[in-house]
Parts: structure tokens; sequence; C-alpha cells
């Protein structure tokens, strides 16, 4: 039966499923164990299964990352928490350098999931809000998941777990409480895999992932009730492999693109979906794309400039309405 779920209690839900029926499955962390981790997902873990299955890790992401990586090259299969994204810095030789690369130099599998609370709208800093999707994906060899729903959230973690390949995790800190869904085992899981249509429309094709996925809902039900404009709207939801074979029919059906991130502007993953997608369907293209994005600064501590810093619903349909015009 289906549980009313947040996205925290999909992802406890889909880590205890995976502790109860894999023998070889670790969940290891920074304050995991009996506080829960930064933000509870880990809650009641180490109580129900032990500390040989789950445990703190020291206040070091590059050992720690290391050590999970020595798991997975001998027969376990971890799952890290970082307390925060912006945090895996600390870890990028071992994510970037061994654990993205070792298959291709050796043939070994390291099979582990990188768990990163990701994104800013909680006025948590500069330290504590980034988003660092095109950072890690610039090199090669590392599979990415981007849930933006509570059922996405546990989909993902089992469809990450099971890849043989390392697999980050990305899950937006704002979306852990916000609001409850029916949760419930679903035999296509691996669809996470593909992006999901979630509106249907002629004018044009916006593509967005995570919390902007919510942000764009919105926008496009405005634009739909007061001009009439309606939109193809897609959570891209796996940003590693691209699969956007639905994406490009929907192009070249609409001849115009929006990708929304909320990344900075300058080298986000925007960029890189603009010219996979024109670069190919250039001649069907009816308008130049529209990229809407964070502005290319830290992340501000203040509300008010963290606000100004990131897209919003009525900036989201500004430039929208400004690009059409």
């Amino acid at each position: 039966m289906p549980e009313n779920l947040n996205a925290a209690q999909a992802l406890n839900l889909g880590l205890r499923k995976i502790l109860t029926e894999r023998p070889e499955s670790l969940v290891l962390g920074q304050d995991i164990g009996t506080y829960g981790g930064a933000f509870k997902v880990t809650e009641g873990l180490l109580a129900d299964f032990g500390r040989p299955r789950v445990f703190n890790t020291p206040l070091a992401e590059s050992a720690c990352t290391g050590y999970a990586i020595g798991l997975a090259l001998n027969g376990h299969r971890p799952i890290e928490e970082f307390q925060f994204s912006d945090f895996v810095t600390e870890a990028a030789t071992q994510i970037t350098l061994n654990a993205a690369t070792y298959r291709f130099r050796s043939g070994a599998a390291v099979p582990m999931v990188l768990r990163l609370p990701t994104g800013g709208g909680l006025t948590f800093g500069s330290f504590h809000s980034q988003e660092l999707d095109s950072f890690l994906l610039a090199m090669p060899g590392l599979k990415a998941l981007y849930p933006s729903t509570p059922q996405d959230a546990f989909n993902a973690l089992l469809a990450a777990y099971e890849d043989n390949n390392p697999v980050i995790l990305f899950e937006h800190k704002a979306l852990y409480r916000r609001g409850k869904a029916p949760v419930a085992w679903d035999a296509n899981y691996r669809d996470i895999w593909s992006p999901k249509k979630l509106r249907a429309g002629d004018y044009a094709t916006l593509v967005t992932y995570g919390d902007m996925v919510h942000l764009a809902e919105a926008a496009a039900a405005y634009l739909a009730a007061e001009y009439e404009i309606t939109l193809d709207l897609f959570d891209l939801r796996a940003l590693a492999p691209l699969r956007l074979e639905a994406i490009e029919s929907s192009l070249q059906r609409t001849g115009r693109l929006i990708v929304l991130h909320e990344g900075r502007r300058t080298h986000g993953f925007g960029a890189e979906l603009v010219a996979r997608l024109t670069e190919k369907y250039f001649s069907a293209m009816k308008a130049a794309p529209l990229r809407i994005a964070s502005l290319d600064l830290p992340v501000p501590f203040a509300p008010e400039l963290e606000q100004a810093f990131r897209p919003t619903k009525d900036k989201i349909i500004e430039r929208i309405t400004e690009w059409m015009g």
C-alpha cells in the first residue's frame, strides 16, 4: 500500500529496503548514526541495522570516500552521505579521478552511491547551498540522478544502488520536507533514468530538474491561464547519462527551447543541454534558446539577496514573456 511520505522519508524507506534485502549494502557518513544525519534521512537506521551496516565517519570527506571506494572494490556496495554537497570538493580527487576512472583504467567496477544534499533557497549561505552538478559531471565515468518528488527519490535510490558505476544522487534540501505524496514499490523504478513529461503544450519545450521543476510547473500553469501559451514541460531526472529522445521529439515539434536550472548560468548544466539539442535540431528552431539560471555569484546568505540570486516563479514568467516578445 502506498504511504504518504515526504522526500526525506521516502529516501529513508529506500535505505531500509536496501539494508534489509541486500546484505552487502553499507551506509556511511558524518553524523548519520544516532543523530540521523544533518537532514534526518538516516534516522533510526543505526538502531535497526547495527553499527557494522550503518556507521559514522570522521570529518574528512576525502578519506571517507576513499574508504568507500575500497569497500566497493571488495564486494560491498556502500552508500555515502555527505552532510552538504558543497563539501564534495574535499573529495574531488577520490570521486572524479579514482572512482570515476577505475573501470576505464582497470576494468574493476566501483558500485557506490554518493548522496549529496544540494541546492539553495534555505538561507544557508555559500558554503552550504551550491549546485555542483556541472562541476562534477564534467568528468567522465560518473552517473547522476536528481529527483524532484518523493516517489522519484525512492526510485532513484534503488536505481542508483543497483548500478555498477559510481552514481551521484542529488537531493535538493528544500524538497526533503516540502509536502507529502504517495510512495510505493514501483516495478518500473528504472524509468528514473529517462526524462518525465509533466505538461503538454505546443509553444515551447521547457526542460528542468530538481527544485526548479515545481517553479516551472507553477510558471507554466500561469502562462497557460493568462496568455494561453502552453509548454511541453520535462523533468530531466537523470543528468548522466542524458537520454534526450523524448525532448528532441518535442523540440522538433515546438521549435523553441527553454532550459531552467538552479546552478549558475556560466558553465551551468543548461549550457550542455542547449548545445546538444540545438546543434542537432538547429534547422527546426524558431527562436534562440532561452537559459534561465542563477547569477554568477557565490550563493548569498541574506534571504533577500538569495531570492535575487536564484530563479523564482515570477522571474521565470518574466524571462519567458520577454523572450516571447
